[in-house]
């Protein structure tokens, strides 16, 4: 090779060289099934608020003897809640300079899908606020959740605690944290002190199965769908979350028409504002057919 010779290499032409800008993803939204997974009722238009009743059950038939007259008499009883839904929104305000060199159609696409995963999002942690208000509540905090509790959970669900509501009908479902999820896994996997050869195996039949696709979101285990709830919150002190078992409609979920998207201009600031707003209420009607699932949720790998 010949030395002393002055070459071109890449840095020198910098200022001419062209750069390839690839187009932005979309950051990933939470699962968020929990709207979905109540009862909701719609509001129809020109009402202002919902009274949601449910007739409680009469008292137990009584014996008679032949030709003797029954003495007492029962009237039907309903149990009301009222639910008055509240506006929720969001808005993004983009210049109409950045619209031109984004592209307007691009720009507006991804202001509606951002928006929609947003409000979601918060209808979604509407619901799981009340999870709290569920009086059983188990194992607790700082406790982690095992297969105990979650047939615990499905046995008291089943079990008439309530002359006016009686036990809960089938199915009922569960929406958890993942990492409360991870532990059911966890429980069920393990074959417990069997020696360190067992402590290693897999059990056969039906929970294979269930381990080998259970990241799926919505298994079922003692025949109750375990939906993944992205949104459920931990505890940034405690490290616990809050989740639950429960019959779809002993919570309600009361929406005032689907989402409403607005924009609007401002010519002399030269923007544009885009909106996406949505009415709902949500409340607790069946007390005795929930259960909280209040457990432990520090993560496997910190």
């Amino acid at each position: 090779m010949a030395t002393g010779v002055t070459y071109t290499d890449s840095s020198t032409l910098t200022s001419g060289q062209q750069t390839l800008i690839a187009g932005a993803g979309m950051a990933f939204e939470a699962a968020a099934p929990d709207p979905d997974l109540v009862r909701v009722e719609q509001l129809p238009e020109g009402h202002r608020q919902a009274n949601l009743g449910i007739f409680a059950r009469l008292a137990q038939a009584s014996a008679l003897q032949e030709s003797v007259d029954l003495q007492s008499s029962e009237q039907l009883s309903t149990n009301y809640i009222t639910i008055e839904p509240s506006e929720h929104g969001i808005q993004v305000t983009i210049s109409k300079r950045e619209m031109r060199r984004q592209m307007d159609a691009q720009v507006r696409s991804v202001a509606g899908e951002q928006m929609g995963g947003s409000l979601r999002r918060r209808e979604a942690n509407d619901v799981i606020t009340l999870y709290d208000t569920f009086t059983q509540s188990a194992p607790g905090a700082g406790s982690v959740l095992d297969i105990g509790h979650f047939r615990g959970a499905v046995a008291y669900l089943l079990t008439d605690n309530s002359s006016a509501y009686g036990p809960a009908p089938m199915p009922v479902h569960a929406a958890l944290h993942i990492e409360q999820i991870s532990d059911i896994i966890l429980d069920i996997t393990d074959p417990g002190a069997g020696g360190a050869a067992n402590s290693l195996a897999r059990p056969t039949g039906p929970f294979n199965e269930l381990i080998k696709g259970w990241w799926r979101g919505n298994d079922r285990l003692y025949g109750v769908a375990i939906w993944h709830s992205g949104n459920i919150a931990r505890d940034a002190t405690s490290g616990d979350s809050k989740g639950t078992i429960k019959h779809q409609n002993s919570l309600v979920l009361v929406e005032e028409g689907g989402a409403e998207a607005v924009d609007e201009t401002d010519e002399s600031a030269r923007i544009t504002e885009f909106g996406l707003f949505k009415s709902w209420g949500e409340a607790l009607q069946i007390d005795v057919h929930g259960v909280e699932i209040f457990s432990d949720t520090v993560a496997t790998f910190a």
